[in-house]
């Protein structure tokens, strides 16, 4: 529970940020991350049911998780002004390189047990991320 308090507080940290840096950003991030924290909840709470812990405390406890999203973005409207160039886009790098890490090492392994995990897989879903968003630049340039 203390790792996805420190996860929620990121993330609202992070929304926080992707609006200082722009609405579509912000926006983005928001849906994003939304779907994220969804079931993120869901997880939290089937483990506390199979806990054993009443259903009360289960949505206590989601309820009590989720407000720690705003308090990662009041942070970061309280921090994030003082962000400014560089700053801001090491911020939001780092957020994006956690994310990614986060779909690639953790959640895509879990959905393919039955595949064992590689490092070149990993490599490719980075490639295949660059070469978006490259793609993309070319084509807003």
């Amino acid at each position: 529970l203390i790792a996805v308090g420190v996860d929620l507080v990121i993330d609202g940290f992070l929304i926080g940020v992707g609006f200082l840096a722009g609405e579509n950003e912000g926006l983005l991030l928001t849906f994003a991350l939304t779907l994220e924290v969804l079931f993120l909840g869901l997880s939290v709470a089937a483990l506390l049911g199979r806990s054993g812990a009443g259903k009360l405390t289960i949505v206590a406890t989601t309820a009590g998780l989720s407000v720690l999203t705003a308090v990662g973005a009041t942070a970061s409207a309280l921090i994030g002004p003082s962000l400014s160039g560089p700053a801001l886009v090491g911020v939001l790098s780092f957020g994006c390189a956690a994310l990614l890490y986060l779909v690639t090492e953790e959640l895509l392994v879990e959905a393919h047990d039955a595949a064992p995990d590689s490092s070149w897989r990993t490599a490719m879903f980075f490639i295949g991320f660059l070469l978006v968003i490259v793609l993309d630049l070319e084509g807003a340039g």
